[in-house]
This record gives structure tokens, sequence and C-alpha cells, in this order.
């Protein structure tokens, strides 16, 4: 039974008036049960983080690519 794989790919980082916007690609395979076979997954995660202050980074959304 293959083990998941896991890839991540920073597509872009830009910055607006009040927050840094990053897009990342993560693909691999994933198991979504403890004795399921890996199944490959393809999504684009977008990231959000305030210019000023002290907030960390939070997830903005999800897409399936």
């Amino acid at each position: 039974c293959a083990l998941p794989i896991l890839d991540a790919e920073l597509l872009g980082v830009e910055t607006t008036a009040g927050e840094h916007i990053a897009s990342v690609r993560f693909s691999g395979t994933i198991r979504e049960a403890q004795n399921a076979p890996a199944e490959p997954f393809n999504e684009v995660w977008v990231l959000a983080k305030p210019v000023s202050g002290q907030g960390g980074w939070l997830l903005a959304g999800v897409q399936q690519a």
C-alpha cells in the first residue's frame, strides 16, 4: 500500500492596500480512511495576512484544481 505524498508550490503572492495574499497549490495522494487506497488530489489554497498588525496567515479559500 503506497504512502501518501504531498507536494506544495507557491503560485504567487500579491499585496493589496490591506493584506498580503498567497496562492499555494497542494497536490499528491491522500487516504480518506485508515485502510483505504491513496487517491490523487490537486487543490489551490488562498491564504491572507494583514499588511499591518500581528495577525498571522489565515485560510481565505480552497479551490479544487
